[in-house]
């Protein structure tokens, strides 16, 4: 089964989308992505779908309910991971009326974050490639450095695209990096390769061979997001 919540954002003219063509399928009894670094939904939710409540339970898709048998409150996601908190069984009717849920912004934030990790993970890899490839076969440093200008064009353009939509957004919402933070509610051990999305693309991806290779070596190093999240924040010179 396929969700539509579980996704990960990509680029497609100088637009966000949310994208969840390259993810696995899931079936009762797996594991779901229910945290990355855009979206918390907490370890138990129940997504709506097709007319029917999807119910995880400690980060395990377990079943399908009706809406009598609902639990309230309720965290209820559904389409493209609009979140919402549901009181009662009479605030189910209004669900397809609402455009937006909580924590956009923050969710907003967060898929820039990725983005711009993303990107900068491309860019590095291409550089190491090109340096590899090179070095043994040339010594003209001149020709290195185009040829890494060369393949890494397109990346550092929509990278740019990313870091000026963060920028934007964090002039706008002075406060969006503590509300984001909070949103997310990071533990103080919750590191980059628990929260990736990438362990869960299908296993011929770019992607999945990428979380294959950093988990042997961020089990003994480990990454935390705040970390992260404030160097993108000094690197662009931003103040919040």
């Amino acid at each position: 089964m396929k969700f539509e919540c579980f996704y990960y954002p990509i680029l497609v003219d100088d637009e966000v989308v949310k994208s969840n063509e390259d993810l696995i399928s899931f079936e009762f009894g797996d594991a779901v992505p229910c945290k990355t670094l855009y979206y918390n939904y907490g370890q138990n939710f129940a997504i709506y779908k097709n007319e029917e409540f999807f119910i995880v339970e400690n980060g395990i898709l377990k079943q399908t309910i009706i809406s009598k048998d609902l639990k309230y409150p309720l965290r209820l996601v559904f389409n493209k991971g609009t979140q919402l908190t549901i009181f009662s069984q009479n605030d189910l009717s209004s669900i397809r009326l609402l455009l937006k849920g909580e924590n956009e912004k923050e969710k907003q934030l967060g898929e820039l974050f990725y983005l711009s990790m993303t990107l900068n993970r491309k860019i590095k890899n291409i550089q190491y490639k090109v340096i590899s490839d090179l070095t043994n076969s040339s010594r003209d440093s001149t020709y290195i450095n185009k040829e890494i200008d060369l393949r890494t064009k397109r990346l550092l353009d929509k990278l740019r695209f990313v870091e000026s939509k963060f920028n934007h957004l964090v002039i706008n919402y002075p406060e969006i990096k503590n509300s984001y933070l909070n949103y997310m509610n990071f533990s103080n051990k919750e590191d980059m390769l628990e929260l990736s999305i990438n362990k869960y693309f299908k296993e011929n991806t770019e992607e999945y061979k990428e979380y294959i290779l950093k988990s042997s070596v961020w089990k003994s190093k480990p990454i935390y997001p705040k970390f992260k999240l404030d160097n993108l924040v000094n690197s662009c010179n931003y103040n919040i």
